[in-house]
């Protein structure tokens, strides 16, 4: 009998500690996904279109779901072309300003927005691209209520990447997309950080998060499935973006999207880079490329504006 307690109490403890390891690994990356952070004193000393002599305007918008937000605004008189640019993972607008403000030098109106939870919206609970496509299609709304005849494209970054994905699925009057960095399938990303990260079986992890968003959302984490929206974008013009050396979110996501996706499309992989890096690769060239592509397919006729770059210099 003193034999088997010796065997029984440590198998006990090591169980204990297992289960209170999961326990909190669970909690750990529901609260590092799903929970917005916490504002800082520094929100107030960021870089706004002011800094830049944009022509702009500071709005509040509101979603269907009565959430507020903070939205900047980019103006070219007489031109319809206008790009809705979507931040990453708890983004602001702050962190997208500087593609922003060089899009509207091409020739462009720019809309950019912060999402819900984010300093300057109201606080809510992040949901990596499911609710916050509400945020999106009230920025899609003011820039048809603000431009005449509006041409718009989406230019998403990482999760933003996926918001304008989800988005643009339920909204056949968006032009083309831009796509930098974006996941394929949710419940898979996580997986795949899971085991990178902890060296453990992320399968079992992501269904507790799953049930914890259900629980407290009513979401389940396939709803960010960009991979299950694909049909409902064709035949629009997708260009997808991605650094080769993203550890964060695979550049296999791009391809797997580029490989399923129908309709016309165009993949840049920029070996060597980070998530999202190829902005800041080459920050010239990307602004080139990208406002090449909006430029084709919304129909921008300002070449003194733009240097469109060659179709044999596209590298795909």
């Amino acid at each position: 009998m003193p034999i088997h307690s010796s065997i029984a109490l440590p198998l006990i403890l090591l169980l204990a500690v297992a289960l209170i390891a999961y326990v909190g690994a669970c909690a750990f990356l529901y609260r590092s996904l799903f929970l917005p952070r916490r504002s800082a004193w520094l929100d107030d000393f960021l870089f706004t279109p002011w800094e830049f002599q944009a022509d702009y305007e500071d709005v509040e918008l509101e979603t269907a779901d009565g959430v507020h937000f903070g939205a900047w605004f980019f103006r070219q008189l007489g031109s319809p072309q206008t790009i809705v640019v979507s931040p990453g993972h708890k983004g602001q607008r702050q962190a997208v300003l500087g593609i922003c403000v060089l899009l509207w030098r091409k020739g462009f109106n720019v809309v950019t927005y912060s999402y819900r939870g984010m300093p300057g919206s109201d606080r809510r609970r992040v949901t990596l691209g499911i609710d916050e496509v509400n945020e999106l299609q009230a920025a899609i709304a003011f820039a048809r209520r603000r431009v005449k005849g509006a041409r718009i494209g989406l230019l998403g970054y990482s999760m933003g990447a996926v918001v304008s994905l989800l988005g643009g699925a339920g909204e056949p009057s968006i032009e083309a997309f831009v796509l930098d960095s974006p996941f394929s399938d949710l419940g898979k990303l996580l997986r795949e950080n899971i085991a990178r990260l902890a060296h453990l079986p992320g399968r079992p992890i992501v269904a507790a998060v799953d049930m914890l968003l259900r629980l407290t959302s009513g979401h389940r984490l396939a709803e960010a499935s960009p991979l299950a929206v694909l049909s409902a974008l064709e035949p629009r013009p997708l260009f997808f973006i991605h650094g080769g050396a993203d550890a964060v979110t695979g550049v296999h996501h791009s391809r797997l999207l580029y490989y399923n996706y129908r309709g016309p499309r165009e993949i840049r992989i920029v070996q060597g880079d980070p998530h999202p890096g190829a902005y800041f690769a080459d920050r010239e060239l990307y602004v080139e490329r990208v406002a090449a592509f909006f430029g084709r397919h919304l129909g921008l006729n300002r070449a003194n504006q733009l240097r469109l770059i060659e179709d044999e210099d596209q590298v795909s």
